[in-house]
């Protein structure tokens, strides 16, 4: 059965909550092969960069390189890894 607790906050503001300590979407400075958005994505979700690359790879042709598109937008709009 489904926990029954009250939240306090809105629906829309749940949504958006996020895990105390969790880290920004950037590129990575430090784990990159191109422009760092795998090394981003994968230590956004705290998974292995090498996987991120895999699924990226194997999705290009299967989407028709749709992916390639989605990559390079990702690339001209996510800021930067910085030493924060």
């Amino acid at each position: 059965m489904r926990d029954q607790r009250h939240d306090p906050l809105p629906h829309d503001q749940r949504r958006a909550r996020r895990p105390a300590g969790a880290t920004k979407l950037r590129r990575s400075a430090s784990d990159r092969v191109m422009a760092g958005i795998a090394g981003g994505i994968a230590a956004f979700t705290d998974a292995d960069p090498r996987w991120v690359r895999a699924a990226f790879v194997l999705s290009l042709p299967v989407s028709l390189g749709v992916t390639g598109v989605g990559y390079l937008l990702l690339w001209w709009i996510l800021p930067p890894e910085t030493g924060d």
